[in-house]
This record gives C-alpha cells, structure tokens and sequence, in this order.
C-alpha cells in the first residue's frame, strides 16, 4: 500500500511539473515578438501647397517613417527648401520631393530666377551698344540712354522752328544681366569675324522696365561694362534735364 500511494504522489508531482511546463511554454508562444522598425526623417507638408509659391516654415515638418517608404527624392531637411518656389503642387502630408521645388535656380528657367517684385526685359544689342560682345550672364552694366530733344526757339514771334538738342543721361546704374540672347557672327574689316549676342535680358524694377521701353522706343541705348565689386551708385550732374531728371535711375 505504502509502494502503492508512493507512486502516485509520484505520478501527481509529474503532472503537475509537465502542467507548469506546458503552461510556460504556450504562454511564450502567445507572446508576440516585437519587431524593430528602421525609422528615417522626411518633410512632409502640413497643409496642401500649391505650384508657384514660396514654401515657409509652417508649410512643411519633419515626419518619422518606415525607412522602406521613404522616396528615393524625398527632402530630408526642412531648412533646404524655405525659402524656395513649388513648381509643383505638394498634397497634404504628402513627402515633399526634390523635383517639386526650385533650389538650384541656375538649371531652373528663367521665371524662377527672379526674385519677388522684380522683372526680366529684353533690348536688342550689337556689338557697339553691347560692349564689343564682352558682357556675359550675371555681369552688371550700366545704361545709358541718348535722346533728341526739341527746344523752343528762344523768339516764337520771330517765327523760328524748333530745334532739336541731342542729350544723353545715365539712366540706370548696377543692373544685372540675366541671359544674353543668341550670339551673331559680326566681321571687322581687317580683324577676324567674332561672336556678338543679338539681345540682353536685364533684372529690373517694375518702374524700370517702364522706362527702359521707353528709352528703347525714343531713344539710342548704350552700356558700360562694371567691375564685379563695383557697386557704387554715381551721383551724375554735369548733364541733365528737368524733365528727365524726375525719372532717371528709378
């Protein structure tokens, strides 16, 4: 009987162990497993941007995602765009791509190189008014414009007819040029032929380019060539008229 209740005690204490066993083993198999997720940085927009505006800081943030959804052209830092033009539009939440704002402005056309409140025009050249064909894209020149202008006859009772007095003024110092148009082959008797550009394209001020129309309509337009660092502003006075002097260098 002893041998008897000895087994099973025995047989009890097995089951109870192979229970706890059993019981450990299912709960770790329940356990999900935790799965580590690489997270990489992106900007996205808050807010739907449309094309064509300046992207500002309230625009565009700084989002956690799965490094596997990241696009190949996303924007990483949000301070590599502020500041720049959408060419496109950019959807809420949306990653913001490079190919959808304007940061390297040089490969970019021309419109998107002009800053705010600013104007591109363009006057035809030649190789006397441009310079001999030296000026090149980003050089700053400053315009001269010659006008002919009638002048009363000093006795009207006397029946004289107007005459005509030939003036040139500054009109406009330290402006850039944007592009230079295509170039022409220009021959000098005696020099070998050379390259001269048909047309400037210059940044100008709305009121500028005003003026500068009407010079190129009215009037004979030349150029001087400036040093890169030169960006002083002359004050010309040895020439001038009243009725010009209220809209020179606008």
């Amino acid at each position: 009987m002893k041998v008897k209740k000895r087994v099973v005690i025995l047989a009890v204490l097995l089951g109870l162990i192979t229970m706890s066993l059993l019981y450990v083993y299912i709960e770790g198999k329940s356990e999900v497993e935790e799965v580590k997720v690489d997270l990489s940085n992106v900007v996205v927009a808050v807010t739907s941007i449309p094309a064509h505006v300046t992207v500002t800081p309230e625009m565009v943030t700084t989002k956690s995602i799965p490094t596997e959804a990241v696009h190949p052209e996303a924007v990483r830092n949000v301070d590599d765009i502020i500041g720049y033009t959408t060419s496109m539009a950019i959807y809420n939440d949306e990653q913001v791509l490079k190919n959808k704002v304007i940061t390297e402005t040089e490969s970019a056309s021309l419109s998107y190189r002009i800053p705010e409140n600013m104007r591109a025009i363009t006057i035809p050249m030649n190789e006397i008014s441009g310079v001999g064909g030296y000026i090149v894209k980003g050089d700053k020149v400053d315009i001269l414009v010659t006008y002919e202008i009638e002048v009363e006859p000093t006795n009207p009772e006397a029946e004289e007819e107007a005459d005509s007095l030939t003036i040139t003024y500054t009109q406009f110092q330290n402006i850039e040029i944007l592009e230079k148009g295509p170039n022409v082959s220009v021959t000098t008797e005696g020099a070998a032929p050379s390259e001269v550009a048909t047309s400037l394209t210059f940044l100008v001020s709305p009121s500028q380019a005003e003026v500068l129309t009407f010079a190129q309509y009215t009037g004979s337009i030349n150029m001087t060539l400036r040093n890169p660092v030169d960006e002083n502003v002359v004050e010309l006075t040895e020439f001038g008229d009243t009725n010009f002097n209220t809209w020179r260098g606008r």
